[in-house]
């Protein structure tokens, strides 16, 4: 997967809709850099923590230092899942109030095991983070 595959990619989100993609950081513009296992580094947030794509695979995954997770199985994914967590966070009250934050987050992990079983599994990204603002992280 070249560079320009990656943007055409991530196009229908464009950078507004990147912002839904709940990790700090900058998105970066090609010429993308790789990582050292050859993946395209597409977000630096400017100290240990990377989402880069596997230039072969197409999967998306966040580094932090030696620990990785994955948080689509394609870049296509990622785009199908960034607009389900985009709106459903929009409309979420927040961890703030929990019955309805667990139930918008049930409601998100359902719909996710049906978009993207691999990313869905309770060790992967998108499980870690709801755990993490469940638990005021």
């Amino acid at each position: 997967m070249d560079d320009n595959q990656i943007v055409e990619a991530l196009a229908p989100l464009g950078r507004t809709g990147l912002q839904d993609i709940p990790h700090d950081g900058d998105w970066l513009s090609p010429p993308y850099r790789n990582d050292n296992a050859g993946r395209a580094i597409l977000l630096n947030d400017g100290d240990f923590e990377f989402v880069v794509v596997d230039r072969d695979s197409g999967a998306v995954w966040c580094v932090c230092e030696d620990d990785e997770t994955l948080m689509a199985s394609s870049l296509e994914q990622l785009v199908s899942i960034t607009r389900l967590w985009g709106s459903i966070d929009r409309d979420a009250i927040g961890p703030e109030d929990d019955e309805e934050f667990e139930r918008v987050a049930r409601s998100f992990e359902s719909q996710l095991k049906k978009l993207d079983p691999p990313a869905a599994k309770r060790s992967e990204f998108w499980s870690l983070y709801i755990e993490e603002l469940s638990t005021g992280g």
